[in-house]
């Protein structure tokens, strides 16, 4: 088979590249695409890249919880931050500026 060949047939258009990428951002939805891409998937460009964001997810989980496991007292009270820096969070009236 010809190099030509080979590649038209790996080519994934644009408009393929936009709907993952649109998929991968939506939480839960995400996970369950990527599987399904990573197993089920003809073409091998999207293959490898459902296999790359799923080991991307283990990793940043992997450290999320690490930090948890080793730095409980900062992570809370980055936590206790985050909730006092949201604006609608209890009150339902918007941040004045």
């Amino acid at each position: 088979m010809s190099r030509e060949g080979r590649s038209s047939r790996n080519r994934v258009s644009v408009l393929s590249w936009m709907w993952t990428i649109v998929l991968a951002c939506i939480p839960g939805v995400n996970i369950i695409a990527m599987f399904l891409l990573a197993f089920l998937a003809k073409r091998q460009p999207k293959r490898t890249f459902a296999i790359a964001s799923l080991w991307l997810m283990l990793i940043v989980a992997v450290l999320i919880f690490a930090a948890f496991l080793f730095f409980p007292a900062e992570m809370l009270s980055f936590g206790e931050w985050l909730r006092d820096f949201v604006p609608l969070q209890g009150t339902g009236t918007p941040l004045e500026l």
